[in-house]
Order: structure tokens, then C-alpha cells, then sequence
């Protein structure tokens, strides 16, 4: 559906060229809810512009469906882009317009018959939840309200990809929870593919079927949210990951440094799919005969998977331990040696 082949864009400040987007490559399947995730500066929201030829690529090529934005024309690009959706961070809504007239805007300008706007704005306003809001205007809306109006917006003219630029960012956790269940209703619902741009991992985790980490303009980590979760590469990844455990408060249920070294190795396993909630360890405990020491666990859910992370201690041998690992690898049971026992 699209596709990223080795695209760059930079940008010049003074006399120095700084790249924004650096070799990138992607490919996005339709129907798929697929996250960029990177901090401020990563090049993310360049690269969405370029996928909607609001910026224009140096190099490489990116085609939408059937359309070469790489090397489209003005008019080409106006034709082809009411059926690439935009959602905004700061929603752009005309403030002197109404809820209806908002949305109603966008198929004005798409140059839809004057009869039949009435009616698709009507079926938006229901499918959105703003039923009874119609004729407010934008001062009068929560966040919430007013990001339903832009979804709305980029859904009139029905097209086949919508584009989230940090679409979330702007409101609160409960609210975000609320705009996220919507998009992956639409998706399944229409089977849009929709491509979310982010520097919040609990929205990739959330409604993400894949997902491509950026850093620095280039791609450093991707694939399945659930594997990119369970097993993270990338330094960025990592303290992405880190910083959402801060944020659930998994660092104050277990602190590492607290930890006795004495009571053997500490490990932490990670769990995926149907394995999250088999009994391994018990298994692995009943048959090495060793007092495994749960220390802390969790598990959360992907769009498409559970994850698991168990921290235990291993009072076990250099080889006992390796035969523990082994038994669990073999159910598909990722290990990570944290510290080892201290011998004299």
C-alpha cells in the first residue's frame, strides 16, 4: 500500500545541510495501523509530509497505492490527496466555522456535489460520537471533541490512508484512550490503513500492529509491536520502553539495586503471545528442583499479542543455570542475564 525506498530530505540551515530523513525505507501494508515512533527531532513528522508530498523527497522514491509521490506534479498531488487524510496534533480547525461546517469544508474543496454534503456530514458527525454538537463552534469543544472534528474532516472524502501526526499529544491520558479505541474502530471498521506518528510508546502499544523506530532521520528498530516490545535492539527503543515502566510505576515495585547477588542470578524473562500465560516457570521449577525467586512480573497487551516480563533469581551454576534457560527457550521464553551470583 506504501512504500519508502532509501528516501532522503534535508534541510539547509545557513550553509550546513541537515538531513531530516536519512536512508529511509518502509513498507506498509493495507489496512495496517503502522507507528513511527522517535523523539522531537527524529525526522517523523518530515516523513509524513513527504508521504502526503507536502515536502518534496531529494532522493529515493515513495508511492501511495498507485500513486508515485516521488514524482507527481502539483496537480496530480492536489487530485490524489483527498484520499490521503490528514489528522493534526493542534486539530487546524477554522475557528469561525461549526462542527458541521468544519467538516463540511473539506468536501467543499474536494468539489463534492452541494446535495449530497448534508448527508456524509450528518453520517461523520454519528460515526465520530459528536451527535447533538453539530452547530457548536471549536471555542466551545473539549480537545477531545475538536480531534473527533479533524478525524471526521480527514474521513470525508473517504479515503484510503489517513495520516496521524502526533494526533494524541495534545490531550490527556483518558482522552488519548478515547481518540486510540476510535482510529482502530475505523480501521477495522473501513479497513483504512492509517499511518501514527508518535513519541508515546503507550500509543503504539495500544492500537500499532507494526512499528518503526527513528532516530537521528533513520530507521533503528522495526517490525511487530509485540516483537519490538518483547525484545528491543536499539538503544532508543530500550529507553522508550524504560520510560513507559516509569510511567506505570514498574520502577517502584522493583528496585535492581536492591536485589541480594547472594541469592543467586537475576534474570529476566520475557514472555509473548499464548506463552504469557502458560505455567513455564512452574514447570522449569518442579523439574530442575530449584527455589526460583519471583522478584516482579507483569504482562501487557499489544493490538495483537500479550507480552510478559518476569524478573526471578536463579540460585543455579553457571551449567544448571544454561540447562534452566535452555528448557525455557525451548517454550519460546526469552532470557536476559541481568547480574550473576558474587563468588570469592
Amino acid at each position: 500500500m506504501i512504500e519508502l525506498h532509501n528516501v532522503r530530505k534535508s534541510f539547509q540551515q545557513g550553509r550546513v545541510s541537515v538531513p531530516a530523513v536519512d536512508g529511509v525505507s518502509l513498507s506498509i501494508a493495507r489496512g495496517q495501523i503502522f507507528g513511527v515512533i522517535g523523539y522531537s527531532g527524529a525526522g517523523k513528522s518530515t516523513l509524513i509530509r513527504l508521504i502526503n508530498g507536502l515536502e518534496h523527497l531529494d532522493s529515493g522514491t515513495i508511492t501511495v497505492g498507485e500513486l508515485d509521490v516521488s514524482r507527481a506534479g502539483e496537480a496530480e498531488l492536489r487530485r490524489a490527496r483527498p484520499k490521503i487524510g490528514m489528522i493534526f496534533q493542534h486539530f487546524n480547525l477554522l475557528w469561525s466555522r461549526t462542527v458541521a461546517a468544519n467538516i463540511a469544508f473539506a468536501l467543499e474543496i474536494a468539489g463534492a456535489r452541494k446535495a449530497d454534503i448534508p448527508g456524509r456530514v450528518a453520517e461523520l458527525i454519528k460515526l465520530v460520537g459528536l451527535e447533538g454538537r453539530e452547530h457548536a463552534y471549536p471555542s466551545q469543544l473539549s480537545g477531545g471533541q475538536k480531534q473527533r472534528v479533524g478525524i471526521a474532516r480527514a474521513l470525508a472524502n473517504r479515503p484510503d490512508v489517513l495520516l496521524c501526526d502526533e494526533a494524541t499529544s495534545a490531550l490527556d491520558p483518558e482522552t488519548t484512550d478515547a481518540i486510540l479505541d476510535l482510529l482502530s474502530g475505523i480501521n477495522r471498521q473501513f479497513g483504512l490503513t492509517i499511518v501514527l506518528i508518535t513519541h508515546e510508546m503507550h500509543v503504539v502499544r495500544r492500537i500499532c500492529d507494526q512499528v518503526a523506530v527513528m532516530d537521528a532521520g533513520r530507521i533503528v528498530e522495526a517490525g511487530a509491536v509485540s516483537e519490538v516490545f518483547a525484545r528491543p535492539q536499539s538503544e532508543v527503543t530500550q529507553r522508550f520502553l524504560r520510560q513507559l515502566l516509569a510511567g506505570e510505576g514498574v520502577g517502584e515495585s522493583l528496585d535492581l539495586n536492591a536485589v541480594d547477588p547472594g541469592q543467586g542470578a537475576l534474570v529476566k524473562l520475557t514472555y509473548m503471545g499464548p506463552q504469557a500465560r502458560q505455567a513455564a516457570l512452574a514447570d522449569a521449577i518442579r523439574h530442575f528442583d530449584l527455589p526460583i525467586n519471583i522478584l516482579h512480573g507483569r504482562v501487557s497487551r499489544t493490538r495483537e499479542a500479550s507480552v510478559g516480563d518476569l524478573y526471578v533469581q536463579i540460585p543455579a551454576s553457571d551449567e544448571k543455570l544454561e540447562e534452566v534457560l535452555a528448557f525455557l527457550r525451548e517454550r519460546d521464553i526469552a532470557s536476559d542475564i541481568i547480574g550473576r551470583e558474587k563468588r570469592a
